[in-house]
């Protein structure tokens, strides 16, 4: 029998493109309606109070504000069990393992004063999540996974990262962290998880993502005093843009793998707003794109020298992608001096056929020697 003939990626990436209308139709509806009377009466106050995070000293020494905590906080067990059967591609010594959830108090602190208030009111953010595949002994090289924009549970990205073929096949220990604002950390006050954050409110945003930083590097030390095997960083969407950051911050990451990472959350936004009311308005107040990107300069990958070694780089897109363009991201390529990329057929909400870049990931794992070449 002959095998029936494989779909054209084209056509894949075509499909895919009806779910990614919806979630813009979503980003929409929660980004770019403000109907408040306020908005022309707090622009000055806001451009004023923002002027702490574009400060050249800052932007050329975000270590200032986005350290890793020392001394590191206490890491609490909430749940360590053993892998359960199911979890379990091989029976034997080598493909057991160790499934955690761990949690431990942030070292954040607001940098903008007058956002403390709102922060004392979201309680959910003061506790940092952590979740972690570990092999009984210290894998050869661990992973740290995080999330894209508006989901956070753990068993949703095990399926995304195919986290067994991680753990498994390629024999890494991984870890997975929960951004502010999303899943167990989404606030009584957010509809949904990731509402709050990233979101039009340009403070609370770049306060997030200065908390997200300062979490993910004491993460690393954490990590490393446990295994000190070669580490690396992998997200998708949102966990792009954070990877991509934290390989401008932190020189202990020994491979990245940004997956359908935006270069600019601020161009993501503003181009998706091109026709809306919101932005017409936001534009008669003397905003524009370059302004906008300037106020979220601190958090954004173009701003920094990458730490990571160019060959230990890898950039993950999707062909049907209409979310996170290829402009979106080939200002990143860019940037980086144009790394390894790999494109797979599927889109941004839908990603079909990701199982072709989970094998990429295998590969270029394998070519840095850092796993077995299957």
């Amino acid at each position: 029998m002959h095998a029936p003939p494989a779909v054209p990626d084209k056509l894949v990436a075509l499909a895919t493109r009806g779910a990614d209308k919806l979630l813009l139709a979503a980003m929409r509806r929660l980004f770019m309606t403000n109907d408040s009377p306020q908005l022309e009466t707090a622009f000055a106050e806001t451009v004023e109070r923002l002027q702490r995070y574009i400060d050249p000293e800052l932007l050329a020494e975000p270590e200032r504000v986005m350290a890793a905590a020392d001394p590191l906080p206490e890491l609490r067990v909430v749940r360590r069990r053993p892998l359960a059967p199911w979890q379990l591609r091989v029976v034997g010594r080598r493909e057991l393992g160790i499934d955690e959830h761990l949690d431990f108090e942030t070292p954040y602190a607001p940098l903008d004063p007058a956002f403390a208030d709102e922060y004392a009111r979201y309680p959910e953010l003061r506790r940092a999540h952590l979740w972690a595949w570990r092999h009984l002994e210290p894998a050869p090289a661990t992973v740290l996974l995080t999330h894209g924009w508006g989901v956070g549970p753990w068993w949703i990205h095990r399926h995304e990262y195919d986290v067994p073929y991680l753990f498994h096949t390629l024999g890494l220990d991984v870890y997975f962290y929960q951004a502010p604002y999303h899943g167990q950390r989404k606030p009584d006050a957010a509809l949904v998880s990731g509402q709050l954050h990233p979101s039009l409110d340009l403070i609370r945003t770049n306060e997030a993502f200065i908390q997200t930083a300062i979490e993910l590097r004491t993460i690393i030390s954490m990590i490393l005093a446990r295994n000190p095997a070669p580490l690396g960083m992998m997200g998708s969407s949102l966990g792009g843009y954070t990877s991509a950051l934290l390989a401008s911050l932190d020189d202990r990451l020994d491979f990245v793998i940004p997956i359908l990472p935006p270069a600019s959350m601020a161009h993501v936004l503003w181009d998706h707003g091109d026709d809306a009311p919101l932005r017409a308005r936001a534009e008669a107040l003397g905003m524009s794109r370059e302004r906008f990107h300037r106020f979220w300069a601190l958090h954004s990958p173009l701003t920094h020298t990458p730490k990571v070694p160019w060959a230990r780089r890898l950039l993950i897109t999707g062909l049907g992608d209409t979310v996170i363009t290829a402009e979106h991201t080939r200002d990143l390529w860019e940037h980086w001096q144009r790394p390894r990329h790999f494109r797979f057929p599927g889109g941004h909400a839908w990603q079909a056929q990701r199982h072709r870049y989970h094998r990429e990931v295998g590969r270029f794992l394998a070519d840095l020697s850092l796993v077995p070449r299957r």
